[in-house]
């Protein structure tokens, strides 16, 4: 069965950030939604503000649609900037792309989404701190109310498999393959729940297990 974390301490293992920025925002209408302020940040820049405050070693961003204003909507922060050429495909294929870059000194990769701008920090520090990459859990996933959420740490042993994946599925389609390799990481909000795929989820704030809105 899948094992259940609520903290941890410091792991030492070398994790790197995955920030999937490639898409096309088709439900958003003639906005990237990538590049529209959340609290006064570009969304995909307050993602990768709560990675590179966390204990990720390295933040990669992989982009697809509209490259050059990904890249100005994170103005001089300092990150790895990877063109996944083929985002139409979907989401596997800039998971693909973001593996393929990570290179050999790395023990797990975290993915993250670059639409969801509420997760925080401390939901990072969990993860990366629950991670260890010597025993038989090996896939690190955030979840409130019993329900999982991202972004979603995986360990290196799940390179390969991340590296052949196709479509617009995503790392899903290797949960419940690996079902027993699971560690659900519990946390205290709903951020881990909440996207942007609208302008109506714009209005809506992320809202914090105590039931307040943090925005």
């Amino acid at each position: 069965m899948p094992r259940n974390v609520t903290s941890s301490g410091r792991s030492d293992e070398r994790v790197a950030a995955l920030v999937l920025a490639a898409g096309e925002s088709r439900r958003m209408g003639d906005a990237n939604k990538l590049t529209i302020p959340v609290g006064g940040t570009p969304m995909v820049a307050r993602v990768v503000d709560a990675l590179q405050q966390s204990h990720a070693q390295r933040v990669i961003v992989i982009t697809g649609h509209e490259p050059e204003r990904i890249k100005g909507a994170l103005g001089d922060r300092v990150v790895e900037l990877v063109h996944n050429p083929d985002y139409a495909e979907g989401i596997g294929s800039s998971v693909r792309v973001g593996v393929a870059a990570l290179g050999g000194e790395v023990d797990g990769a975290l993915v993250a989404l670059a639409d969801m701008p509420w997760v925080r920090t401390e939901v990072i520090h969990r993860l990366i701190d629950a991670f260890t990459s010597d025993n038989e859990h090996s896939i690190f996933v955030p979840r409130f109310g019993g329900q999982r959420g991202n972004p979603v740490l995986w360990g290196a042993q799940h390179f390969r498999e991340l590296l052949a994946l196709a479509g617009d599925v995503g790392g899903k389609a290797l949960f419940q393959r690996h079902a027993s390799a699971i560690c659900y990481v519990d946390v205290e909000t709903t951020s881990v729940h909440l996207d942007v795929d609208t302008p109506d989820a714009l209005k809506e704030p992320a809202i914090h297990g105590d039931g307040k809105p943090t925005e």
